[in-house]
């Protein structure tokens, strides 16, 4: 029971764990979007355990510097929340960074909680991420009176399309994460799991070092406060809602839902598709930019024929050099 109670309290040393057409613009792409009142809902897909991720603002006097990362791990049977992980954090415009952690784990009846500081913030991860780059993260703590070390490895190890129950999402950076634990009294096998942050949005998906699998069923993002100096992009739609007659490809019906992208919103460097969520196909399957005589971007939405009307949702985002905007479309395609 000892070791078993011990391995859980370990979990709060993982602290990335829980954390997601590259194109060459990386520094343009924000992998896990640190504003406050930013959250995340993701469930194990064998419908177990829910984890709700929110951003918020400290309560402690003495915490009111940094943003307050809350992760509560749900028993979905019976609501019962069966821990709760905080993690202090800064930014700035390189890193996300660490400063303390705050585990409060329920075992039975009983409470426990542990606690980690970083007095050199630890690089929580970096605002640019690109394929091979590495990062430790190393914590000191004493659990059960056990004075502990862990280690954690990060390596982007990879870019991929990743499909949850949320939406479908673009370029998703994957993270592997080696956590090697080391203690005098205990041993423990060092373990490997994987994050997926999506472009924009964040966290989406998580494997755990067991098997277990918890995808995105949906998310809330505030936008960050603009600087004076910044004018990105701004979007203007004729409306946010569009439906049209379709035409069948095969088993799959699409429609043109915008000509010219470009001139629904100023000063465009780049457009791209953020996520699309609903009945709408990913991307590459008839959803998407082309390109049309006029050298111009026309955004064409698609579905699975048979599952007529398609209804769903594309976020868009235009970008220059001095940031980015996004905007969220709701699109109905039916069979004429």
């Amino acid at each position: 029971m000892k070791t078993t109670v011990f391995w859980n309290l370990l979990k709060f040393l993982f602290v990335l764990s829980l954390i997601c057409n590259f194109v060459s613009t990386t520094s343009a792409q924000n992998y896990y979007p640190a504003t406050i009142g930013n959250d995340w809902i993701l469930e194990r897909t064998d419908g177990e355990e829910r984890r709700t991720y929110s951003l918020e603002k400290p309560k402690d006097i003495a915490d009111q510097e940094f943003i307050l990362l809350k992760i509560e791990t749900e028993n979905i049977r019976n609501n019962k929340v069966i821990d709760t992980d905080k993690y202090f954090l800064t930014t700035d415009d390189e890193r996300i960074k660490l400063h303390k952690t705050v585990l409060e784990q329920a075992i039975g009846a009983t409470v426990t909680t542990v606690a980690a500081n970083f007095p050199t913030p630890a690089t929580f991860f970096p605002k640019v991420l690109v394929q091979g780059d590495k990062w430790d993260i190393v914590a000191d703590a004493t659990i059960l009176e056990i004075p502990i070390k862990s280690t954690t490895n990060l390596e982007v190890v990879g870019f991929e399309d990743v499909v949850t129950p949320a939406g479908t999402f673009q370029n998703c950076a994957k993270i592997e994460l080696k956590v090697a634990v080391t203690s005098a009294v205990i041993n423990l096998q060092p373990t490997t799991s994987y994050q997926w942050l999506a472009p924009n949005v964040g966290p989406i998906k998580f494997e755990a070092d067991n098997g277990n699998v918890f995808e995105a069923i949906s998310f809330k993002l505030f936008p960050p406060p603009v600087k004076e100096a910044q004018n990105p992009p701004v979007w203007q739609l004729p409306s946010q809602e569009f439906q049209f007659t379709g035409s069948r490809l095969g088993g799959i019906l699409n429609a043109k839902i915008l000509e010219n992208v470009e001139d629904y919103a100023s000063e465009v460097g780049n457009l791209g598709i953020v996520a699309v969520t609903g009945g709408i196909v990913p991307l590459g399957d008839g959803t998407g930019f082309a390109t049309n005589l006029q050298g111009k971007q026309d955004l064409w939405a698609a579905g699975i024929y048979g599952n007529a009307p398609i209804i769903g949702t594309i976020t868009l985002f235009a970008e220059n050099s001095k940031g980015r905007s996004t905007v969220t479309i709701e699109v109905t395609i039916d069979i004429r």
